[in-house]
């Protein structure tokens, strides 16, 4: 199903995409991809991105290239962008394989780069910390917690608190029975914060506690649509489609 809106105005830009689960604070470009409900806070900025369900972005933040999980947390200014530089050829500059200046430079780029636009991937239910930097083609595994002003330039595993410049993997959350435990139960499936609605008294403060809930109630719980929303500016008019589930 695809729906457009004219583009007349931000606040009726802003009022259209609510409509379909994205909370829009700050900007975006084409090439977003969401599951509802996401929320983009004010002076951030995503583009060719895609974000799972209950995730959010905070202020100052600009991402682009990313694959981001449910239940993310991403921190104020955070940079999540670019793409890797060639090291071995006469220049690291872009200019071989994309043309920045065609405004004025006519020339087809002769060459490809493999690093150019390499996606990162992020698990779901990371948090990251104000003013990481997370460098293109990493992967963040699920529950990873990612330290203020990290650099993150190699994969974090699962449920690792990861700090520093580079980064370095200092603890895990959990014991790895409850870690395997916490993947395997795919948490993040299931709709929480709705039925939260009707069940207040949710152990979300137990992991394990939480979990053997899960394995008792779990049917009863909503689990959340995998309708996926897509982002296109066309001409004047804002462009949302609907997209086949990509599963979890």
């Amino acid at each position: 199903m695809t729906t457009a809106q004219p583009a007349s105005s931000k606040e009726g830009v802003k009022a259209f995409l609510l409509k379909h689960g994205l909370d829009l604070g700050g900007t975006i470009g084409d090439g977003l991809i969401w599951e509802a409900p996401v929320k983009i806070f004010h002076s951030a900025h995503v583009a060719g991105a895609e974000i799972g369900a209950y995730s959010y972005i905070s202020p100052r933040t600009e991402i682009q290239h990313a694959i981001i999980g449910r239940y993310c947390s991403i921190g104020d200014n955070v940079n999540m962008r670019g793409s890797a530089h060639p090291k071995e050829w006469l220049s690291s500059h872009p200019f071989p394989y994309t043309n920045l200046y065609s405004h004025s430079r006519k020339y087809r780029p002769p060459f490809t780069f493999e690093g150019y636009g390499k996606r990162t991937q992020i698990g779901h239910d990371v948090w990251i910390g104000s003013r990481a930097i997370i460098l293109p083609g990493v992967t963040i595994g699920a529950g990873a917690i990612i330290g203020t002003g990290a650099v993150v330039a190699k994969d974090v595993p699962p449920y690792a608190v990861a700090v520093g410049n580079p980064v370095q993997v200092v603890k895990y959350l959990f014991e790895p029975s409850l870690v395997k435990r916490l993947q395997q139960s795919e948490w993040w499936t299931y709709d929480l914060p709705k039925y939260l609605e009707q069940r207040p008294d949710v152990p979300l403060d137990d992991p394990e506690q939480m979990l053997d809930f899960l394995a008792r109630h779990g049917a009863d719980i909503p689990r959340i649509e995998t309708t996926r929303k897509s982002y296109s500016r066309q001409s004047n008019k804002i462009v949302v489609r609907s997209l086949q589930a990509a599963g979890t």
